[in-house]
C-alpha cells in the first residue's frame, strides 16, 4: 500500500518517526510555508489532525490534551510571528512538564534577515522554555543529511518524553515550491528507542533517609501540581496514619484522603504566633508542581525545618522554602514505594495538631458560608457541589484557582489548572483541547477578564457537548481587590482592576454554545440541573456576582476564622 505525502524530503520522514513514538495528536494552523507539512499530516491519518487558526490559542488547546494524555502533542505553524504566538502555551507546557512538539516551517537560511516576508530568526526562539531546539536540513537529499534529520526527529520526540517532562522545538526550512505530492512505499522510518534508566534509590541511599525520617518527630509533606496518581496516592493515605506526619495537598495535587488536608490558607491563617513552633516541621518534603498558596510558602520560609527533601526527575535545585538540603532525583512513586516499608511508627502529637485545628477552621467554615450574601464565595460554593462525579475540573488562574482551595476537594474529580505559569491567557483553550479526549464532563470554571481574554477558544470546530464552562464575571479582575498592594491605589480599577460590563451571551451565539445566565443564589440552585442536562453542544453558565462586595467577604471570612480559634 502506498501513501501521498509532500515531495519534500523530510516530511514524510518526520511524520512516521512521531506516530511511531506515540503521537496521536497534532495541532495545525493554516498557513504557506508550513503547506508541506499540513497536506502531509492530513493525508497520512494515523495521527489525528486538527486545525485551529489562532497559534495562541492553538498551544494551549493542544496542552489540555497532553495533560490528559500524558503523550506527545504536535503543533505545526508557518514561518514568523506564528511561531511566536505559541511562546506562553510552551512556557506553561515546560513549568508543567508536558511534552508538547513544536514544529515550525522557516524560509531558508539564506533569506533570514534580508526583508523577506515572514522570515525572522526562529531557530532557539524559546531558549530556556523548552528542553530541547532542533534545526533540520534544508533540502536534505544525500545521505548523511537525511541520517541527520532522522536522527534529530528521534532525540526530539523521546526527549519530550523521557525523564522531566516537557516541549521541544523542531525547525524545518522549506524551499519552494510546498505543494507537491508523491506516492511513496508504506514502509517506516528507523525509529531509536530510549530505555530508561531504572527508577528507584540504591538500598544505602533509602536507608540513609529512612533513618532520618524514623528520628523525626515533625514531618510535613506537602504535594503541589500532579497528574492523578492511584498508587502514589495509597503509599501517602498509610503514611498519613503515622502520628508524626501531615500531608498537605491542594485541589491541582490529585490526592484524596480523610487523613489529607486539601484546606492548607484555612489553618494557616487561624494560627498565632506562639503556635507556630508547634505547627512547623522538623522535617519538610515535597514534591510535584507550583503550590498555589502563598500563605504555606511564606510560613515554611519563615519557620525553616532542620530538614527540607524535594522529590522530583528536575535538571536543576528547586528551593521554593529556601532551607533545601537533599533533592532526591526519583519519582514521588518511586520514593515512597521504597520508603514506606522502612517506617516505624512513633509517638507524636503533630498530626494530632493540624488535624485538630483543620476540624475546628471546617467548622467555622460552614457557619460563615451561611451567613454570607451574595458574592463569588458563596457562588463557588453552589458550583462546586453540583459539578458531576467523574467529571474533569479546569480551574483558570486569578482568584478561581484560590478560591477552590478554600473547599475540601473530591476524589471523583480530576483536579486540572495552568499553574505552571500560572497565567489567564490560556485557560480555556486548555478546557476545550481537555474536553475534546477525555471524554467526561469537563468544567471550566473561570473568571471574566481570563474569559474574555482567551476568547478565541471557542474559535474552532472542536467544541464538545461534554464541555461546560461557568463564567463567574464580576466585572473585572477582582483578585486586586483583596490584594494589599493594588488594592489601596486610585489607580485600581483602570489599571488593575480592568473593570468591564460585558457578557458572553453574544459570543456564545456566535460560537454555537448553549448560554445560560444567573444573577442570585435562588437563579443558580434552579439554572444549575438544567446547564449540566445540556447534551446537545457545549454550554456557557454565566454567573453575574458583585464587583465590590467580594473583597470584603473574603476578607471577613480569614478574618471571622483568626478570630474565632
Amino acid at each position: 500500500m502506498e501513501r501521498n505525502y509532500s515531495d519534500i524530503k523530510g516530511v514524510k520522514e518526520l511524520i512516521d518517526i512521531c506516530w511511531a513514538k506515540g503521537m496521536e495528536y497534532v495541532i495545525v494552523s493554516p498557513g504557506s510555508r508550513n503547506a508541506p507539512l499540513s497536506i502531509s499530516f492530513a493525508k497520512d491519518q494515523r495521527i489525528k489532525s486538527l486545525v485551529i487558526v489562532d497559534e495562541r490559542s492553538a498551544g494551549y488547546f493542544a496542552l489540555g490534551i497532553a495533560q490528559q494524555t500524558r503523550k506527545p502533542v504536535g503543533l505545526v505553524c508557518t514561518s514568523g510571528t506564528a511561531l511566536l504566538n505559541y511562546g506562553p502555551a510552551v512556557a506553561e507546557a515546560f513549568y508543567q512538564r508536558l511534552p508538547l512538539v513544536v514544529i515550525s516551517a522557516d524560509r531558508p537560511v539564506e533569506w533570514i534577515g534580508q526583508d523577506d516576508s515572514q522570515a525572522l530568526p526562529q531557530v532557539e526562539v524559546f531558549g530556556r522554555f523548552v528542553k530541547g531546539s532542533y534545526q533540520l536540513p534544508l533540502d536534505a537529499n544525500n545521505p548523511d543529511d537525511c541520517w541527520y534529520l532522522n536522527r534529530v526527529v528521534n532525540e526530539a520526540v523521546s526527549k519530550a518524553q523521557s525523564g522531566r517532562l516537557g516541549p521541544v522545538h523542531i525547525n524545518f526550512p522549506l524551499r519552494e515550491p510546498l505543494y507537491g505530492v508523491k506516492k511513496y512505499a508504506n514502509t517506516n522510518e528507523r525509529v531509536i528507542s530510549k530505555i530508561a534508566s531504572v527508577d528507584e534509590l540504591s538500598e544505602e541511599s533509602i536507608s540513609k533517609l529512612a533513618s532520618v525520617f524514623n528520628s523525626q518527630q515533625k514531618i510535613l509533606i506537602i504535594a503541589g501540581l500532579l497528574h492523578p496518581q492511584p498508587d502514589l496516592n495509597a503509599l501517602l493515605a498509610d503514611l498519613a496514619k503515622l502520628k508524626n506526619v501531615v500531608v498537605l495537598t491542594e485541589s491541582v495535587a490529585n490526592l484524596h484522603d480523610e487523613a489529607f488536608l486539601p484546606c492548607i490558607d484555612r489553618v494557616l491563617c487561624s494560627l498565632k504566633q506562639e503556635e507556630l513552633e508547634d505547627f512547623a516541621p522538623d522535617l519538610l518534603i515535597n514534591f510535584g508542581g507550583p503550590l498555589v498558596s502563598k500563605m504555606i510558602k511564606s510560613f515554611l520560609r519563615n519557620n525553616s525545618p532542620k530538614e527540607h527533601w524535594f522529590i522530583g526527575k528536575e535538571d536543576h535545585f528547586i528551593d521554593t522554602f529556601e532551607h533545601l538540603t537533599t533533592h532526591i532525583d526519583v519519582s514521588p512513586l518511586a520514593f515512597f514505594r521504597q520508603l514506606l516499608p522502612q517506617i516505624k511508627a512513633l509517638e507524636s502529637s503533630y498530626s494530632a495538631h493540624w488535624k485538630n485545628r483543620d476540624a475546628v477552621v471546617s467548622s467555622i467554615h460552614e457557619e460563615y458560608l451561611k451567613s454570607i450574601e451574595w458574592s463569588d464565595l458563596k457562588a463557588f460554593e453552589q458550583v462546586l457541589q453540583t459539578i458531576p462525579e467523574g467529571g474533569n475540573l479546569q480551574l483558570a488562574n486569578s482568584s478561581v484557582v484560590r478560591y477552590a482551595q478554600l473547599f475540601k476537594t473530591s476524589n471523583r474529580l480530576a483536579y486540572n489548572a495552568n499553574r505552571g505559569t500560572s497565567g489567564i491567557d490560556g485557560c480555556t483553550s486548555t478546557a476545550v483541547g481537555a474536553a475534546m479526549v477525555n471524554g467526561k464532563t469537563t468544567t471550566l470554571i473561570t473568571g471574566d477578564i481570563s474569559f474574555f481574554y482567551d476568547s478565541n477558544a471557542l474559535w474552532n470546530k472542536y467544541l464538545q457537548p461534554n464541555l461546560k464552562i461557568i463564567l463567574i464575571n464580576n466585572g473585572g479582575g477582582g483578585i486586586f481587590r483583596f490584594i494589599s498592594g493594588p488594592s489601596g491605589v486610585e489607580e485600581l480599577e483602570e489599571y488593575f482592576e480592568a473593570v468591564q460590563n460585558y457578557s458572553a451571551d453574544k459570543l456564545a451565539e456566535t460560537y454555537g454554545l448553549d448560554y445560560f445566565h444567573a444573577e442570585n443564589e435562588e437563579e443558580v440552585n434552579q439554572i444549575l440541573p438544567d446547564f449540566y442536562a445540556a447534551n446537545s453542544q457545549a454550554a456557557i453558565l454565566e454567573i453575574k456576582t458583585p464587583r465590590k462586595v467580594n473583597d470584603q467577604v473574603l476578607i471577613n471570612y480569614f478574618n471571622t476564622i483568626k478570630i474565632k480559634v
